[in-house]
């Protein structure tokens, strides 16, 4: 509850005319933290608890968030509060200033710090939202963090899914489909729990304690949607190798074929044939598979923008109806 204290003293000293709420929501917790933050919230007009029956991901928590508010702005953060109140303003402030529909807290921004994280595991996460950043069309730094900023009308406008992690780069996706902007914010983490991530001694094996595997499931759902917002970043490193081993082998021939014809040789394409047996299979093989990739590249490009045409256009059907719904209550 200290969290909720602090949450609630930081809005008092620093937002003092904002009317706001705190609103948790407890992912199917087993260790009387349901009971805990149901006796807070009697005493606490600021405090409303959400409850999941079984633990169903942190994308889920965030969209019940989501679907059970109805102020014009929100923020959403870390239980343990790793990114501290003071972030909250300047996610607010673009905002509110009409600046952007989504803002992100960013502690790989150039002015961003990350502390008290393991070095191994800090590097990892770094170097991975590097990655996946390429996918996107505004220049960001962070794209896996849970603190974000959002108004009302942005979420409104997105049709969500994705339960787990991947409901990060599922938000940041959609956002800029649909055309909204998107404004980062230099964040400061820091794991406040000194004993977070570390290994327990007799628990697990060097395999099963190496952050690499730990994250498995993560790095491989985040690498299948960086190839599919951008299939380029897959088909065209083997589109370019091909197509220069083709040019390769073709001016290779060419050129043993030249020196044959010029040595006044017989039959100089034969002569070229025969002697350049494996260039030719190389290179036959790299034209077919330079236009295998480029199909696929082709294909994969036209199915990205299909989705994101009909996406589009469900999210505009959907918000209307949701207008037409809202508009038949305020009458009723």
């Amino acid at each position: 509850m200290d969290n909720v204290d602090e949450l609630n003293n930081w809005m008092a000293e620093n937002l003092p005319d904002i009317t706001y709420e705190i609103v948790v929501v407890n992912d199917g917790s087993t260790d009387g933290m349901d009971e805990l933050l149901e006796a807070a919230s009697s005493n606490d007009p600021h405090l409303r608890v959400l409850h999941h029956v079984s633990n169903m991901g942190r994308g889920r928590a965030v969209r019940t968030g989501m679907e059970n508010t109805n102020s014009d702005y929100l923020i959403a953060l870390d239980a343990d509060l790793s990114y501290s109140p003071d972030h909250i303003k300047p996610m607010l402030d673009p905002l509110m200033k009409g600046q952007a529909e989504l803002s992100l807290a960013s502690p790989y921004h150039p002015d961003g710090v990350v502390e008290n994280v393991p070095m191994f595991r800090a590097k990892l996460s770094k170097w991975g939202n590097w990655v996946l950043c390429r996918s996107f069309k505004t220049k960001i730094n962070t794209s896996t963090c849970v603190v974000r900023g959002y108004t009302r009308k942005l979420i409104e406008h997105l049709e969500l899914i994705n339960n787990g992690k991947d409901f990060h780069l599922e938000v940041l996706y959609k956002t800029e489909v649909l055309g909204f902007r998107i404004a980062e914010v230099p964040a400061r983490l820091v794991w406040r729990d000194k004993n977070r991530g570390k290994v327990v001694k007799g628990q697990g094996n060097i395999i099963s304690n190496n952050p690499l595997f730990k994250m498995r499931k993560a790095i491989f759902s985040h690498l299948i949607f960086n190839f599919f917002s951008k299939p380029q970043l897959l088909f065209l490193g083997p589109i370019l190798l091909f197509l220069a081993l083709a040019i390769y082998g073709t001016i290779s021939l060419i050129s043993v074929f030249v020196t044959n014809l010029g040595n006044g040789s017989a039959d100089p394409l034969r002569s070229t044939l025969i002697s350049g047996g494996l260039t030719l299979t190389v290179t036959l093989s790299s034209f077919v598979l330079l236009f295998a990739f480029t199909f696929f590249l082709f294909i994969a490009s036209q199915a990205k923008k299909y989705f994101e045409e009909q996406y589009i256009l469900s999210a505009r059907t959907n918000y209307r109806l949701k207008q037409i719904q809202k508009t038949m209550d305020d009458k009723g």
